[in-house]
């Protein structure tokens, strides 16, 4: 799927809102507050082309790869594999159940390259299907997503100072900076002051966004795709986004909604905007 205009990318961003929500609801399991956060970035990279992935080559190797370092995320793009027809519905529809989905990436699904391993990781592992990409003159690119607490894992700098040594363009490294882990708010400190001006020293473009922004989210891709060097992009996100007493809520990590909330949830994201 590509070329999709702002107002269908506003209508799926809801529609997979709505489905997590009802997942989470069912099984009592779930973090909405963190997935929330990254679903406008998975829908512009899915259904907008920058992912060329489709249900003919998703599990073949000649398309882009995708790594969901935040796992924890994963019902959302569990949704989106299941709207794209790379996993069928009623798959989907065994998260959190025994035998079923789980609360992290399952590896033998198409579509899924490596599942969260040890958080930190995904960047080196990125980086070195990247590099193979171009040692191989492949034009397909290497995304990786991960969370904003990341990036105090010494794993992330070794490889973000190896990736722009090598020059590797293809990759694309996105930030969701909701600005909370799992039990703090992650203000500006020491490893954020001047993040921009350190990335580029490495060898890195680097972008700040705003992560809800489809605008700001298509130019930002659109710069990877044009580049000899990786970028890194800092998308400032809401926890919680698109429900009001979620966002920025702390106990929406693994907090589950009450019969109440999952009705005033749903009737919020149901709005016609």
């Amino acid at each position: 799927m590509t070329g999709f205009s702002l107002r269908l990318l506003e209508k799926k961003v809801r529609q997979i809102r709505l489905r997590v929500l009802a997942e989470v609801y069912r099984t009592g399991k779930g973090h909405i507050g963190s997935t929330f956060s990254c679903v406008d970035i998975l829908a512009v990279l899915y259904y907008d082309g920058f992912i060329k992935l489709n249900k003919k080559n998703s599990q073949g190797e000649a398309r882009d790869k995708f790594i969901l370092s935040k796992g924890h995320a994963c019902l959302a793009l569990y949704c989106i594999l299941s709207d794209l027809g790379i996993i069928p519905d009623r798959k989907l529809s065994t998260y959190g159940l025994d035998g079923g989905l789980g609360g992290q990436l399952d590896i033998k699904l198409p579509g899924v390259d490596f599942n969260t391993g040890s958080l930190g990781h995904s960047v080196g592992v990125a980086a070195g299907m990247a590099l193979a990409n171009k040692l191989d003159n492949k034009k397909q690119g290497v995304y990786t997503l991960i969370g904003d607490s990341e990036l105090f894992e010494g794993s992330v700098w070794e490889a973000i100072i190896f990736a722009g040594d090598n020059n590797i363009g293809n990759l694309t490294c996105i930030i969701d900076r909701n600005k909370f882990t799992v039990c703090e708010k992650l203000l500006d400190n020491s490893i954020y002051k001047n993040l921009g001006q350190k990335i580029k020293m490495m060898g890195w473009n680097f972008i700040e966004i705003d992560g809800h922004d489809f605008k700001q989210l298509i130019t930002a891709f659109k710069k990877t795709t044009q580049s000899t060097k990786p970028t890194m992009i800092l998308a400032n996100t809401i926890k919680g986004k698109g429900v009001s007493f979620m966002e920025n809520g702390l106990g929406w990590y693994t907090q589950s909604p009450t019969t109440q909330e999952y009705s005033a949830a749903r009737k919020e994201l149901s709005e016609i905007k």
